[in-house]
């Protein structure tokens, strides 16, 4: 299999060249409006589950084969009939996912962002799942003794294997979604408690439904000193994540989940934003504070010009968080 449809098990050599596809993946990550890639990469994994299980379905031999092409044919009309003769006596795995790449994904390479829709789509937990469930069935049953089961009752059991520890495939992307909530609210209100402007009653109403057991924040001046802004900050972090972080925490897989985060476009976007959207702001600290739905927004539709400011002093948005 090519590396496109394995997940990333990188030893020390192949750090460099992962680094390198990072920087190019985040480089067109950050040129496309996140809507149009949300929706690629939510489609991405049931592709690539569907090469995998085609792929696995070639090891069976004429069993169930006529099942399997009716499938494929349905979902990917025209890729039987293309393929060449020297192409059917290899695995088809590899051939099914290069059609995908160039039929149904054929918007991203024009406007170049397939690359980063497939290094973030095999991160996908789904697309994990998909690839350890693979690897399991053919490490468990000799060639040509595997019973192949419908595609979608396949990618079911796929999406419930064990992830890590006490928590499936499912669980795994769920709990990804909430983290990356709570890291969007913490980067957006983050430079206000280091701009000494203090905390406007919208933003203060949102951190109160969020962190209720933060009991003292009534008064918004008692905020405007740096010192006494920064101290606050680290305590609503740390609640914050004391929160989203702890079912994985009590079930011992929340390492996994972080290393789930750092591998979320998302991630990477509202991290590029918010380093940019501080760092103008703070040098021009002009009101009204836009709402946490306005800065998201924002997020989704940002389009980097330029270089991102690695650091923007105190209000930087890396400096309270653990997984940057």
């Amino acid at each position: 299999m090519n590396d496109e449809m394995k997940a990333p098990r990188f030893s020390s050599i192949e750090l460099k060249v992962e680094g390198m596809a990072r920087r190019k993946a985040n480089h067109q990550l950050l040129r496309v409006p996140w809507s149009r890639f949300r929706r690629a990469y939510d489609e991405y994994p049931r592709w690539q589950g569907l090469a995998l299980w085609g792929e696995l379905a070639a090891g069976t031999g004429a069993r169930g084969q006529s099942s399997v092409l009716a499938t494929i044919n349905k979902r990917c009309p025209g890729f039987v009939e293309g393929r060449s003769r020297l192409q059917q006596s290899t695995p088809s795995g590899l051939h099914l996912l290069e059609w995908v790449h160039t039929q149904k994904f054929d918007y991203a390479k024009r406007q170049g962002w397939l690359d980063a829709l497939i290094f973030y789509g095999v991160r996908h937990p789904f697309s994990q799942g998909a690839w350890a469930y693979w690897e399991d069935e053919t490490k468990s049953n000799p060639k040509g003794t595997i019973s192949i089961s419908s595609f979608e009752r396949w990618w079911r059991t796929a999406l419930q294997r064990p992830f890590c520890e006490k928590a499936n495939c499912a669980a795994v992307a769920a709990a990804v979604e909430s983290y990356m909530e709570w890291e969007a609210f913490r980067l957006w209100l983050c430079p206000l408690f280091f701009s000494g402007v203090g905390l406007p009653q919208h933003a203060l109403s949102e951190l109160r439904r969020r962190c209720p057991e933060i009991c003292d924040l009534t008064d918004l001046n008692a905020l405007r000193g740096t010192q006494t802004g920064s101290t606050k900050w680290r305590q609503i972090a740390k609640a914050g994540d004391d929160h989203v972080l702890s079912q994985a925490r009590q079930e011992g897989w929340h390492s996994k989940l972080l290393e789930q985060v750092r591998s979320h476009p998302w991630h990477v976007r509202v991290g590029a934003y918010a380093a940019r959207w501080t760092h103008d702001w703070t040098r021009s600290p002009v009101p009204p504070y836009p709402s946490l739905r306005q800065w998201k927004q924002a997020a989704a539709h940002y389009i980097n010009s330029g270089p991102v400011p690695r650091s923007v002093g105190p209000y930087s948005p890396n400096a309270s968080s653990h997984i940057f």
